[in-house]
């Protein structure tokens, strides 16, 4: 103990032993200044990263949605209601033809086929699964849905394959299949040989398939938005200024109109329970202390 207090007697009397002091101290305090420096960049840097793949995907996602809307638009929306208006009205001709009496004369049915391919659109789906498995850490029910996208344009593009190859192949018969039998497979219609539906069905799962693309593509754009939302929440008092995020808008009459029912995927919707957040919890604890006690009176 003598010999540390002699130590430091004989230092303190040196007269480089506070310059010495102040170089270490200064020494320190830059290499520990440059190392926050460096991971601020980084951190930076990762930010400005994660908001631009935001960025991206949402555009993406936008433009998949909306080429799913202008194509229920164009061609799926007034097709099925067209088909659904001429199957009433040849069955309706059919119920006369069967009420009245019998004849020898062959009554045509009067109806309006449409043979008319529609067009399979590629879609930057590729891109878009890349964009958020690789480059952004969103929640399991986000990926999920990025994953339902790429199954429904999957089914859509298969269902537009089997009706366009189904129309080229009753073209090619031409003449050889009369104009009744035609008109029983387009609609589907039962005979004493069963029933071909496979038109019909394959047309109503068109349909079905451009509601869950455009349904899924939209809440995707939710998803993502909330997430780049919480990206620039989180850091923007560090890192700002930060990137505007793209905002997706479906809200124009049109779009609306086209929109598919959200109550047809409740089942899938309620399969995702989200765990609260810490923010969450901390907003419950915070509404619940601000709620006014009210007294009781006992009448």
């Amino acid at each position: 103990m003598s010999q540390l207090t002699s130590l430091w007697h004989y230092l303190s009397l040196s007269p480089n032993f506070v310059p010495a002091v102040v170089g270490v101290a200064a020494s320190f305090a830059g290499a520990w200044g440059a190392q926050v420096a460096i991971l601020r960049r980084d951190q930076r840097r990762e930010v400005l990263a994660s908001v631009r793949a935001v960025n991206e995907a949402l555009a993406l996602s936008y433009a998949i949605g909306n080429n799913f809307l202008s194509l229920k638009n164009q061609h799926v929306k007034g097709m099925l209601e067209r088909f659904r208006e001429a199957e009433s009205s040849v069955q309706a001709q059919l119920q006369r033809i069967f009420a009245s009496p019998p004849s020898d004369k062959i009554v045509p049915i009067q109806t309006a086929m449409e043979l008319q391919t529609m067009p399979i659109s590629k879609v930057p789906i590729d891109r878009l699964e890349t964009v958020v498995f690789e480059k952004l850490s969103v929640n399991t029910k986000t990926l999920n849905i990025v994953i339902e996208v790429n199954k429904a344009i999957d089914a859509l593009s298969s269902s537009l394959k089997i009706r366009n190859d189904l129309i080229q192949k009753w073209k090619d018969e031409g003449l050889t299949v009369s104009e009744f039998e035609r008109t029983v497979r387009y609609f589907g219609f039962h005979t004493e040989k069963g029933a071909d539906e496979t038109y019909k069905q394959n047309l109503h799962a068109i349909g079905k398939y451009c509601d869950d693309c455009i349904y899924f593509t939209t809440r995707l754009d939710e998803a993502l938005n909330e997430h780049g939302k919480r990206i620039r929440r989180n850091r923007y008092r560090l890192f700002n200024p930060l990137p505007k995020l793209v905002e997706a808008d479906f809200s124009s009459e049109r779009a609306q109109r086209l929109m598919p029912d959200p109550k047809e995927y409740e089942d899938w919707e309620s399969g995702f329970v989200m765990q609260p957040t810490f923010r969450d919890k901390l907003a419950k604890m915070v509404s619940r202390k601000k709620k006014p006690v009210t007294s009781s009176q006992n009448p």
